[in-house]
């Protein structure tokens, strides 16, 4: 992932380079690739390339062009060869960047919409004195933002925002968010510092933000084929693709192997599309697996060894477990909560493996559980048939499921009623309540962010699409944030969330992805004989619950010692009292979801007091703005 940054002054400022130099210290070490700066009157631009496929060899910027034009451009796209025959240029000799600046003069902001792949940029455009700032239809690339006074600064990363204040404060909007467990969306840790939205772009005039989509996450239309052969043949073409693109010719890759259906699936489909071009298991992607003998619901062992048995290539193991958790603010400062004192040791145990130190490039099976019928579900399909009237298949499907899930077809009728009055409503995202912790400032503003920010009372909309829209934006939640690394900081990528992958997935009909009795239907027909079938047809994969829970309960007196001055409930965040007794109460056999809660409230208060220590010993250099900055 190359890192962008840029500043665009308020009008009648200048930007100066030592300005971009000062942004650009703060993230030299993720930029082996070297750093590149240019200044256009009241706009600059750096660029630190992190070269990982062949097209990124191509790229020489910030790029200037026409009318004044500044374009930066991190990421990858694959339809470019598509681009270039409609914008006649060489797709051989033309590199992405020049690719999206074309395509800018040729669309205007359409293009954006145009673009397939994984990919970031800002862009300059002089003649509407308009600053762009735009993301993919997932945000596999990280972009933030910070207007103040008509200056606008931007940056892949953290770092270069907080080199130079001597006190950041953290966002109480972000506090209210992930206190509460909810979805954090462009928020950041820190006040006034936003994210770019994934599928969505940023105009910015004076002093005016306007977000606009560029990709939609809900769909009308649906795709119908003759039959289900259909559909497994297209699944299994727009799978492989999506693999092919982010395991082309360019840095070492690893792939993240859990022993589940959707990272397993990801390492076995390259291998078979190695093994078509005559490779052998040596020539085989590395893999890495965590696993954690202490914990009895994430016993993976079984299931990432059988894949590599079946490949005939070991991977790289890692004992990861959470019973180790210290429960102590980390030497060093990392930017987002979460990480604690042992979080750097994993850094380490990771890196000290010779077999992952060359990687560049991660693959990760996020999305495939949400997008291909994991979760066993049936109420999105059978709403759609209430909602359609198609009463007959309705009361057939019902009884079907019913028999499954071992419920009674009336009992299930209701909850499909309430499901779509849920839907409609709006409320469906309403999952979570608040903890009883929670000051009444954060409470209201936790009651008014759980307002969805991408989708509202659509009645035009199918009870499947706005179910799947907002699975979409949980799944958003979930992706790598460079924040939570300090050694090193490496390109992500998500097969799954392939866009013409994506868009396929959300418009088949939703009782193809799962059947009464049988989760990822469509996924297990399509690779049966690509993974093997004790990964494809095995129960759903466990989840870590029993060492957080215990390493609470195991922890509880330090715990409370933490707690007991609580930059949280300085900040008015929590109400102290409150938390200390519901930790002090807190049971591990619970199911109530106080968990949670308590190591959300604890990785905040970790976080906090480690930032009181921040800016008296940075990990890098402080930058030194001068007078120009409109800050």
């Amino acid at each position: 992932m190359s890192i962008l940054f840029g500043i665009r002054q308020a009008e009648g400022h200048a930007v100066e380079e030592r300005q971009l130099q000062c942004m650009a210290l703060a993230t030299a070490r993720y930029a082996p690739d070297g750093t590149f700066i240019k200044t256009s009157g009241r706009v600059g631009m750096g660029f630190q390339p992190y070269r990982t496929h062949l097209r990124s060899n191509f790229e020489w910027q910030p790029i200037v062009g026409k009318q004044g034009y500044m374009l930066t451009f991190d990421g990858r796209l694959d339809n470019a060869s598509e681009l270039c025959t409609v914008l006649g240029l060489k797709c051989s000799e033309t590199p992405d960047s020049m690719i999206v600046l074309q395509s800018f003069s040729r669309w205007g902001e359409e293009c954006f919409s145009h673009f397939v792949g994984d990919w970031a940029l800002a862009l300059w455009f002089p003649p509407e004195r308009s600053l762009y700032l735009a993301r993919d239809h997932a945000g596999t690339r990280t972009l933030y933002y910070e207007l103040t006074n008509e200056c606008v600064i931007w940056a892949t990363h953290l770092e270069p925002f907080l080199a130079e204040k001597s006190d950041s404060r953290p966002d109480p909007s972000f506090a209210a968010a992930f206190l509460s467990s909810q979805a954090i969306g462009d928020l950041t840790p820190y006040e006034n510092i936003r994210a770019v939205s994934p599928a969505h772009y940023l105009v910015v005039r004076e002093g005016e933000v306007v977000r606009k989509p560029h990709w939609q996450w809900m769909v009308r239309d649906r795709i119908r084929y003759a039959s289900d052969a259909e559909y497994d043949k297209n699944f299994l073409y727009l799978f492989r693709q999506a693999v092919e693109r982010r395991t082309g010719p360019g840095a070492p890759i690893i792939a993240e192997l859990s022993g589940g259906v959707d990272s397993s699936s990801i390492v076995c489909m390259s291998d078979h599309i190695r093994k078509g071009l005559g490779a052998t298991p040596a020539d085989y992607i590395d893999t890495v697996s965590y696993y954690d003998d202490s914990e009895p619901n994430w016993n993976e062992t079984p299931y990432f060894t059988a894949v590599e048995r079946a490949r005939g290539k070991d991977g790289v193991h890692i004992q990861l477990s959470c019973q180790d958790a210290t429960f102590e603010p980390p030497d060093k400062s990392y930017l987002w909560p979460g990480p604690e004192e042992r979080t750097l040791f994993v850094e380490k145990q990771f890196e000290n493996h010779t077999a992952l130190q060359s990687c560049r490039v991660v693959l990760a099976g996020i999305g495939g559980d949400e997008l291909l019928g994991g979760p066993p579900d049936p109420l999105p399909e059978l709403a759609d048939y209430l909602v359609s009237l198609r009463l007959q298949t309705l009361l057939t499907q019902s009884f079907n499921w019913g028999l499954a899930k071992r419920v009674h077809m009336i009992r299930l009728l209701r909850e499909v009623s309430a499901f779509v009055l849920e839907v409609y409503s709006g409320k469906k995202q309403l999952s979570m309540s608040s903890p009883v912790w929670l000051s009444a400032s954060l409470r209201r503003e936790a009651a008014t962010s759980q307002r969805d920010r991408y989708t509202g009372r659509r009645l035009s909309y199918l009870p499947s699409s706005i179910d799947a829209g907002l699975t979409w934006w949980s799944i958003l939640e979930t992706l790598y944030r460079p924040a939570h690394r300090l050694l090193a900081r490496r390109e992500y990528r998500y097969p799954f969330l392939d866009r013409e992958l994506v868009d396929f997935l959300l418009r088949i009909p939703s009782h193809l992805l799962k059947e009464p009795g049988r989760r990822r239907a469509l996924m297990r027909r399509a690779l049966q004989q690509i993974v093997p079938v004790a990964i494809l047809e095995r129960k759903r994969k466990a989840r870590v619950t029993r060492g957080p829970a215990l390493a609470l309960q195991y922890n509880k007196p330090k715990l409370l010692s933490l707690l007991s001055y609580s930059r949280l409930e300085e900040q008015n965040f929590v109400l102290g009292e409150k938390l200390r007794s519901a930790l002090a109460n807190f049971d591990p056999s619970s199911n109530s979801g106080m968990g949670v809660h308590l190591m959300r409230a604890i990785q905040l208060e970790l976080w906090m007091k480690r930032q009181m220590k921040q800016h008296a010993s940075l990990d890098f250099a402080p930058a030194q703005w001068g007078d120009n900055r409109s800050v």
